[in-house]
C-alpha cells in the first residue's frame, strides 16, 4: 500500500512517454524540398546526407566536438591527479 503513488506516477508518466514518442512531427515541407534541390550544388557532396551534416551542419558538429574534447580531457586529468 506504500507503493501506491509511485506506482501511479509511473503510470502517468509512461502514459505521457508513449504518446510523445507516437507524434509525429515531419520536416516542414519548404525546408525539406530547399534541402532535396539545393543540398548537393550548394555543399559539392554526393550524397545528401552528407551534405546536410557537414555543410549546413559543421559548425555546429565543431562545437560538438570541442565540448566532448573538454570533457574527455577533464576527466583525463581528474582521474590522472596524484591524491
Amino acid at each position: 500500500m506504500k507503493r501506491i503513488p509511485q506506482i501511479v506516477v509511473l503510470v502517468i508518466f509512461s502514459a505521457f512517454l508513449f504518446y510523445s514518442l507516437q507524434v509525429d512531427s515531419p520536416a516542414p515541407q519548404k525546408a525539406r524540398d530547399y534541402l532535396l534541390q539545393n543540398g548537393p550544388k550548394e555543399t559539392g557532396a554526393v550524397n545528401l546526407v552528407t551534405s546536410i551534416y557537414l555543410g549546413y551542419r559543421a559548425f555546429d558538429t565543431l562545437g560538438e566536438t570541442i565540448v566532448l574534447l573538454v570533457s574527455v580531457s577533464g576527466v583525463v586529468y581528474f582521474i590522472g591527479k596524484k591524491q
